[in-house]
């Protein structure tokens, strides 16, 4: 596959996800037309549709089709039939793969159970092209394609672009978060519809009233003491009193430096030939 190819098919399916929630894996049915012309062509019917959409497809396969499968005797085929998962269609007597699958992706004119459909059938393809969100995949020779978006599909596409970027900036309760919604349909409040159908609370209003000062520039309430606590104290602080009166002060002997011991001693030297001489 080209790579221009692959990136056109990579937007188409990331169109298909997010618009039409489209889920992984992508749930394939192929009629009987296109297993014969794969088993004709020798072509791996699997390997080319994850190819295609780029990731593993859940291949599925109706009743009515594997039943014409069985009326053509074609053994190959039938084993590759018997690899897909096997849908029932409940159509007590078997159908056309036009009607059958038909029946099966338009579900009042909506592509209900998302399917992607590989089919050979022209008129099939463009009956499925007027119902938005069905992808369409046929084998041409050897090289498998899928269809462009239709212009059903395309018109789809287009509102839900101009719903996300218009859609909240014309509505009035623009800035309602949705987590309010069910608090207000709990408690009875008035709930309004907006352009696109959604519902929205109606915004309360706010009464106003005298605020309250600020508590950290109150000042703390003071905890008055009781009778009995004061005495308590009071009593404490006399027997300390008493216990520091009845011990005795010490008085502190600072002890002399050498230069005075020296003067004392000079001194007691000089006075004792002074009183020699007065013996004398």
């Amino acid at each position: 596959m080209k790579q221009k190819r692959a990136k056109a098919y990579r937007k188409q399916m990331q169109a298909y996800q997010h618009t039409f929630k489209f889920m992984l894996p992508i749930q394939c049915l192929a009629d009987s037309e296109l297993v014969l012309h794969c088993e004709k062509t020798a072509f791996e019917l699997t390997k080319g549709i994850a190819r295609t959409i780029q990731s593993d497809p859940k291949m599925m396969i109706t009743q009515c089709c594997i039943q014409h499968l069985y009326d053509s005797r074609n053994q190959p085929a039938i084993e590759i039939a018997k690899t897909m998962e096997k849908r029932r269609c409940n159509h007590r007597e078997t159908l056309s793969s036009y009607e059958c699958i038909k029946s099966i992706v338009d579900v009042k004119g909506e592509n209900k159970h998302r399917y992607l459909v590989a089919t050979q059938d022209e008129k099939l393809r463009k009956a499925l092209r007027r119902v938005p969100g069905v992808p369409l995949i046929y084998m041409n020779r050897s090289v498998m394609i899928m269809e462009p978006l239709s212009p059903a599909s395309m018109k789809v596409q287009q509102r839900i672009e101009n719903g996300k970027l218009t859609g909240g900036l014309n509505s009035k309760h623009a800035g309602v978060i949705e987590t309010e919604k069910p608090k207000a349909i709990a408690s009875g409040d008035k709930v309004e519809a907006n352009a696109e159908g959604t519902e929205t609370e109606k915004p309360k209003k706010r009464k106003r009233g005298p605020k309250e000062p600020n508590p950290l520039s109150m000042k703390k309430k003071k905890t008055e003491k009781t009778s009995e606590d004061a005495n308590d104290t009071n009593n404490q602080n006399e027997g300390n009193g008493d216990d520091l009166g009845d011990k005795k002060r010490r008085k502190r002997k600072h002890k002399k430096s050498t230069q005075d011991t020296d003067e004392t001693e000079e001194t007691h030297a000089n006075q004792e030939p002074a009183d020699g001489d007065d013996s004398e």
